[in-house]
């Protein structure tokens, strides 16, 4: 059994999927091939004190990188606030207006720059996603085809490649966008007293929300539906095979012996080598979906403490940072998910 299983771990070819998770891991040190042969050995897979220390460094990094930016926000809000309420005593509503505009356009540059840095991450995530599950599935679905056939292999991989395609269009091309573009209406309405487009950036959330549960609804469907039908094909394949095999007079025990091992030892290496990818993936997506949730508590924390004293439209403004990062953690949570839970379901529907 052991000596099978070291067999099709050396026909994996997993020099590219460590290159990649270097790549994109950063300073956390992951090794595929170690990590899978510690799950096929039964042994502990991963550090729990590395893991917590990775994570830790990351919000800390993030915090640090964007610090600044957060100190010219509330500096900037409570300045606007002590000049237009000056201005209101001593000059009147005009004078009041433009200084509150100019201060506006200079808060609102800061947070553009903020909000336009911290929409890069997530793009990039959702990039490097698709970079390593592109990798990734040709290890994996070569273990599947060790026990299910090239037909199961071709079949769901063809199916991962159509995932992988319909993710980045809806998320990468739709979601993201229109995320900053709902962004970009929710502040520009802050420039008038008159609220003009609180309707259309409501209408953009819900597409947008929309969007991504119906993505994710159909394909995870599809993804059960595929589960259910073509490993009990190929099982039945296999099955035929294993029997005919018994029946060689003479060497037909030993035949089926070894079919059966074989069998056994890929689907011991495709659910190692399926777990090993799962972490790949909650690895590449966690520190990014945390800096993202921990810049948007950060501008809740301002909103909250500026509220008292600068105009509703600066605090709005904020909100509207808020609500638009909480829809992108969503939306790269979604895409990273569905490759998680998809790769799941083809571990547990092939045992």
């Amino acid at each position: 059994m052991e000596n099978v299983t070291d067999s099709i771990l050396q026909e994996i070819s997993d020099g590219d999927i460590q290159k990649i998770i270097d790549e994109t891991l950063g300073g956390y040190t992951f090794n595929f091939s170690d990590y899978v042969g510690n799950i096929v050995n039964g042994q502990s897979p991963f550090s729990f004190e590395e893991t917590v220390k990775f994570i830790l460094n990351g919000i800390h990094d993030n915090i640090i990188q964007e610090k600044n930016l957060y100190i010219y926000l509330i500096i900037i809000a409570v300045m606007g606030a002590v000049i237009a309420n000056f201005s209101k005593l001593l000059q009147g509503k005009k004078v009041a207006e433009t200084a509150f505009y100019m201060v506006y356009m200079l808060f609102f540059s800061v947070l553009t720059v903020s909000f336009v840095q911290i929409s890069s991450v997530a793009a990039g995530t959702l990039q490097k996603v698709f970079d390593f599950i592109k990798i990734f599935s040709l290890a994996y679905f070569t273990c599947i085809t060790f026990t299910y056939g090239s037909i199961a292999g071709s079949v769901f991989y063809e199916f991962t490649l159509l995932m992988m395609n319909v993710a980045s269009y809806v998320i990468v091309n739709f979601a993201l966008p229109a995320i900053e573009f709902y962004f970009f209406l929710r502040i520009a309405s802050q420039i008038s007293e008159e609220d003009m487009f609180s309707r259309l950036a409501s209408l953009i959330k819900d597409m947008v929300n929309t969007g991504l549960k119906t993505m994710f609804g159909i394909i995870m469907g599809v993804n059960v539906v595929q589960g259910l039908v073509v490993p009990v094909a190929a099982e039945a394949k296999n099955s035929v095979i294993v029997k005919m095999g018994s029946s060689i007079p003479g060497i037909g025990n030993t035949v089926s012996n070894v079919a059966s091992t074989v069998l056994c030892a890929g689907k011991l290496v495709k659910n190692a080598v399926g777990i090993a990818g799962i972490a790949v993936v909650i690895f590449i997506c966690l520190i990014p979906v945390l800096k993202i949730f921990t810049s948007k508590v950060i501008y809740q924390i301002i909103s909250a403490f500026i509220q008292p004293v600068s105009d509703k439209r600066i605090a709005s403004c904020l909100d509207a940072a808020v609500t638009a990062l909480k829809m992108q953690v969503y939306a790269v949570g979604t895409g990273c998910m569905m490759f998680v839970i998809s790769i799941a379901l083809i571990s547990a529907m092939t045992t």
